[in-house]
């Protein structure tokens, strides 16, 4: 186990980050957190918590507060945008009823973990941009100097820790792009996920809160490229245009945007080795994935746990790196090919392909359900704290 004196600092105080710190408090080991905002985060939509994620959550105590502010998904219907006739259902309640889906809106959860980290005593300091490593010091863009025995970089999709173990990376352009909204839930959606599949094109859509917002993620293959990051607004008429063929009660809930940003889906080179030095990597920071699979935030999560309990359980950092490493890579490896083979299967354009798809997904939803659901097995039947 580390020794106690030891200094951990976490570059970043959003989900992965907070989470990070609670886990190492529950082993006993303390951390602060430097985050470059000027406070927590409220901005985000909603996000979908799979039970792989729920079990590192219950373990450090969240479950009730979590449960307060979020739905439970009850399963997963899939649609065809030009009928709007329901193809298939995942469905959780009856085929994974001891297991816990949710929606909830990202600021929700991150105002939980803030809350429970101010409760645990663990330092969070604002305004705190991460620049480099210099000498065994941490060099902070308003120029503070802090020497840290380890460093945990959480610092997300742009991350400057990750500058520090991979030198430079180049993204490369997928020919998607995404965008987000919050709608009203004027069609009464209940909770359940609805996956709205089209050529080239998908919707999702899920309650959130008291269940009177829908949120939205929209996403078309296109050739021009679009900036990474989800922070850039959109005109809404773009939206509509792009999606004018829905039908049904999905067209009623485009139609409701009102405010909606985008971001270009960029594709980002795993790396076999996400520590160097005294840093280590954990999250978007050291293995971004594209959202085909709802996983980004959840493989985070179980990050935060498996670093954690590695450092409690080996005697030098290096060791703990690397069995962290060893354990995660091939679970991450699969969770990022298994979105990539989401993103064309979800947008078919061969009118045989597509047809042949959705025969299938009708046949095992009313003949095979439980099968249908079980090829998600080894990604929600994961438990990184047993």
């Amino acid at each position: 186990m580390l020794e106690k004196s030891n200094h951990i600092i976490i570059i970043g105080a959003g989900i992965g980050g907070m989470t990070t710190a609670l886990c190492l408090r529950h082993f006993g080991i303390k951390a602060s957190l430097y985050e470059r905002s000027s406070q927590v985060t409220t901005a985000g939509a909603g996000i979908q918590l799979s039970p792989n994620a729920h079990r590192v959550l219950s373990y450090i105590g969240l479950t009730d507060k979590i449960a307060a502010v979020s739905r439970r998904c009850k399963g997963v219907k899939i649609f065809d945008y030009k009928s709007d006739s329901q193809m298939a259902l995942l469905d959780y309640l009856n085929f994974k009823s001891n297991d816990l889906f949710s929606f909830c809106h990202r600021a929700d959860l991150v105002s939980i973990l803030y809350e429970a980290c101010k409760k645990q005593e663990i330092p969070v300091h604002f305004n705190k941009k991460f620049e480099k490593i210099t000498d065994g010091k941490a060099i902070f863009s308003d120029g503070e100097t802090l020497f840290a025995d380890l460093i945990i970089g959480a610092d997300g999709l742009h991350s400057n820790a990750r500058k520090i173990v991979f030198g430079e990376v180049k993204a490369i352009f997928t020919k998607q792009i995404a965008w987000r909204a919050i709608v009203p839930n004027s069609i009464n959606q209940c909770d359940f996920a609805h996956v709205i599949l089209a050529p080239k094109r998908h919707i999702v859509s899920y309650p959130i809160r008291d269940g009177r917002q829908l949120n939205l993620v929209l996403i078309k293959e296109q050739n021009d490229w679009q900036p990474d990051g989800w922070r850039h607004l959109e005109d809404p008429s773009v939206v509509k245009e792009n999606f004018k063929d829905f039908s049904g009660k999905t067209a009623k809930i485009i139609d409701s945007i009102e405010d909606v940003y985008k971001w270009g889906l960029f594709r980002y080179p795993l790396r076999k080795n996400w520590y160097k030095d005294r840093v280590v990597l954990i999250g978007d920071a050291a293995h971004p994935t594209l959202p085909f699979l709802a996983q980004g935030a959840a493989m985070a999560i179980e990050d935060s746990f498996v670093l954690a309990s590695k450092f409690s359980e080996f005697p030098t950092i290096l060791s703990a790196f690397t069995e962290f490493q060893s354990d995660r890579l091939p679970r991450v490896q699969r969770v990022i090919n298994a979105s990539a083979k989401n993103a064309r299967t979800f947008h078919l354009s061969n009118t045989i392909a597509r047809l042949v798809f959705h025969t299938i997904l009708q046949l095992f939803s009313k003949f095979l359900p439980r099968l249908l659901l079980k090829r998600f097995n080894w990604i929600y039947d994961k438990d990184v704290t047993n």
